[in-house]
């Protein structure tokens, strides 16, 4: 996985932690493991177990874990609350896997971002130089 998926992923973790009022420590505590079991089961398709495991603050075995006790857990209500808000927030942001990127294609994405940017910072000097006039008036 990219370096770029996983940071998002991790940003997920994060949303998905605050809208359960959870703050992200490392604890054995019943709502916290649902939590995690909950946010590994929505995300096991867009990442590896050792990934999600870094995400989480676990190793693969409790990725693997939880993904196994889904089925029985989904009898909880506070696991299925949880497990809607994972989904929630997957669906709200996405996380976009290049499949097979063409390297033509990114390297012309590079490039034409390049130029933007020099664009960009062309105006943001005429700005500031506007400002300063203004400014002084």
């Amino acid at each position: 996985m990219r370096h770029f998926e996983l940071q998002k992923i991790r940003h997920n973790y994060s949303t998905f932690m605050t809208r359960l009022g959870l703050a992200d420590t490392d604890t054995r505590k019943r709502e916290y493991a649902l939590a995690r079991g909950a946010f590994i089961k929505a995300y096991r398709m867009h990442a590896s177990l050792v990934e999600l495991g870094q995400v989480v603050g676990r190793d693969h075995s409790s990725v693997v874990h939880a993904c196994k006790q889904h089925e029985a857990r989904m009898m909880y209500k506070d696991y299925r609350w949880s497990y809607n808000v994972a989904c929630s927030v997957r669906d709200e942001n996405p996380i976009e896997v290049l499949e097979n990127p063409d390297i033509k294609s990114l390297l012309d994405e590079i490039k034409r971002l390049n130029e933007q940017t020099i664009e960009l910072s062309k105006y943001k000097e005429l700005y500031l130089t506007l400002k300063k006039t203004f400014d002084e008036f």
